[in-house]
């Protein structure tokens, strides 16, 4: 189920998007400003989501030597 959630670029991009909104959502709760933490996680998500889409890719099952011999 994990591999689903990095596996395709908007899929990717979402995922981490949920995670940093939801996490800087519960930051906001904790210090008592909802809506701290509902600007903040919006900022944060689409950063982190643009990020996760453009660099961050899956490695290939079969890569256990990653000096290619």
């Amino acid at each position: 189920m994990a591999d689903g959630l990095v596996s395709e670029g908007p899929i990717r991009a979402a995922t981490f998007f949920t995670l940093a909104f939801a996490l800087m959502l519960i930051g906001g709760i904790l210090i008592g400003d909802i809506e701290t933490g509902v600007r903040w996680g919006l900022a944060l998500g689409a950063a982190f989501g643009v990020f996760a889409y453009l660099f961050i890719r899956p490695t290939d099952e079969g890569e256990d030597d990653p000096s290619g011999e």
